[in-house]
């Protein structure tokens, strides 16, 4: 790792620690730069404004959450237990850095273009490892799942829509409070099993 990566780094868990204590509406680039020890003008070279610094977080601990979940799925074989290591590893993160989302998002708002591209690269990992689980599950003859990467979509979709079934703010669709959060995470533990036996190999 170069200077440049390495310093990138060290500004993105500061930021993180920061974020993940007072939220982003309490945090100011002031604030990161002096925990680092860092000119104001550094910290904007590396990120141009907070919104992409926020961005980065984000990116920073999804990428950490789906290692995590890639390393636990080696040892389960199970369809059913595998996706719910998934959904309770989720949960676990979601809790852990719950004050670092930020409240004030809504997805019926424009959300910034950088927010946006995390979202999707974590809907695109979170979907190419629930085809994994269900890649293996076919390897193992547990189930019989044709085109892996489409049903992954669609069930990763029909998980999302659970968030849309417990929220009691419906003015705020992005964040549930924390025990929406537990309640969504039950549902969704229900959904995977009705949706893993229609595909269990008869």
């Amino acid at each position: 790792m170069d200077n440049h990566d390495k310093k990138r780094n060290q500004i993105i868990e500061a930021a993180t620690k920061r974020f993940a204590h007072f939220g982003i509406s309490k945090t100011t680039m002031t604030e990161i730069a002096k925990d680092l020890s860092l000119s104001k003008a550094l910290l904007y070279y590396y990120f141009p404004d907070k919104i992409s610094l926020y961005a980065a977080v984000l990116e920073h601990i999804a990428k950490k959450m789906f290692a995590e979940i890639e390393t636990g799925l080696n040892s389960i074989d199970s369809s059913e237990r595998a996706v719910f290591y998934l959904i309770d590893t989720r949960l676990d993160f979601a809790m852990k850095y719950y004050n670092l989302f930020d409240h004030d998002l809504n997805p019926i708002s424009e959300i910034p273009d950088e927010l946006n591209r995390v979202m999707h690269l974590v809907s695109t990992i979170e979907i190419k490892t629930i085809a994994a689980i269900f890649r293996k599950a076919n390897q193992h003859e547990e189930l019989q799942v044709e085109n892996p990467d489409f049903i992954a979509e669609i069930f990763l979709n029909a998980m999302i829509g659970m968030r849309f079934c417990v929220l009691k703010d419906k003015k705020n669709l992005f964040l549930p409070t924390k025990e929406e959060f537990d309640e969504i995470s039950k549902m969704q533990k229900k959904l995977a099993t009705i949706f893993l036996n229609g595909l269990r190999k008869t």
